[in-house]
């Protein structure tokens, strides 16, 4: 069944795409937490067009079919390169769609004329967006933003690019200046969410979230069709099961048993922000054994960023962190967590 932006049930909750982080390993564990749809980590279209054999580019697409729909997210600032790039995606890949990074704030995209700083050639970002809809095929097209980069407001750049051939657009509620810090403007996402509903374009806002209560009083304000999370989900897949069950009451198949405040599992069940050491155990070796699985021995040396933050801020942890830092392999992972945890293994 084709993907279709008007189509997808609302709301929509979603992991944001994150250089170096949102690889396939993580994008999975996420869906299985409930996150609805999937974008690969942001890639290079400079890279793709000057050597289309390249195959850490083309890594960066990889996914694998339960995470459909899957949508790859492409920048750089060349209309031609884009064309090349996004042709070789779909051949390659047959994604579910496209979606193409304005809003990037990272100093190398934005020094190299793409990302964010695209605000300011509204004419070049309306061909990128018509190439890409075009050498794709006609799939699905989406656009990332920022609240604004220096003195161009996000609605400003939207009403500049009017009639580009795009059906979904994703506002992060920060500015460019700001990055990833800093209180959100939810006026933008309700400024947007006003503009693009009669046109039966899709709104997701992001930026600053971090629980479910907070995703449903986003919602609630801007009226937007779905939320993004980035940061919040870093050792954290459990909060996209979390958001669903403030927006919607339901769980579908996951349970998050509650703890005490030990951190042990008490034997009553429901959803809360936190969750047992045993489901966190478990979801730390399934995301384990896909990083190894997908890519090879220099997975674990990969993941131990993310089990750093799977355990961030658990009491008296520094021996624990430490000894995930330096982790080689599965079976040592497995010891580690069963020496720290023998009441979750029994």
């Amino acid at each position: 069944m084709n993907f279709s932006w008007k189509d997808i049930p609302k709301p929509i909750v979603a992991l944001a795409p994150m250089s170096g982080i949102s690889d396939v390993a993580m994008r999975s564990i996420a869906r299985r937490w409930g996150s609805d749809i999937t974008f690969s980590e942001f890639i290079s279209s400079d890279a793709l067009h000057f050597k289309p054999e390249n195959d850490k580019s083309f890594m960066l697409a990889k996914f694998i079919e339960e995470e459909r729909p899957f949508i790859i997210q492409v920048f750089g600032r060349e209309p031609e390169r884009f064309a090349s790039a996004v042709k070789a995606l779909t051949e390659k890949f047959h994604p579910d769609g496209f979606d193409i990074n304005f809003g990037c704030p990272a100093r190398n995209v934005v020094n190299n004329g793409a990302g964010s700083c695209l605000f300011l050639e509204p004419k070049l970002a309306k061909q990128i967006i018509e190439t890409v809809k075009e050498a794709s095929g006609g799939l699905p097209t989406s656009i990332k933003l920022r609240a604004s980069y220096k003195h161009v407001p996000a609605m400003e750049f939207l009403e500049q690019i009017k009639g580009a051939p795009f059906e979904s657009v994703t506002v992060h509620m920060r500015t460019y200046e700001q990055v990833h810090n800093g209180p959100v403007n939810l006026e933008v996402g309700k400024q947007l969410t006003q503009y693009f509903r009669p046109q039966g374009i899709t709104v997701i806002v992001n930026g600053g979230i971090s629980s479910g209560e907070q995703a449903r009083q986003v919602l609630e304000y801007t009226g937007a069709d779905g939320v993004m999370v980035a940061q919040a989900s870093l050792g954290n897949p459990f909060i996209f099961a979390e958001i669903k069950h403030a927006l919607t009451g339901i769980t579908g198949t996951v349970t998050l048993p509650t703890v005490s405040p030990q951190g042990i599992p008490n034997q009553s069940s429901g959803l809360s922000t936190d969750i047992s050491i045993a489901t966190r155990i478990s979801t730390v070796l399934d995301h384990t054994k896909l990083m190894l699985e997908h890519k090879g021995p220099r997975g674990i040396i990969e993941m131990r960023k993310h089990l750093l933050w799977y355990f961030k801020g658990f009491p008296n942890a520094a021996d624990l962190r430490k000894e995930l830092s330096q982790v080689e392999s599965l079976p040592q992972l497995e010891q580690i967590l069963l020496t720290h945890f023998p009441f979750a293994n029994g």
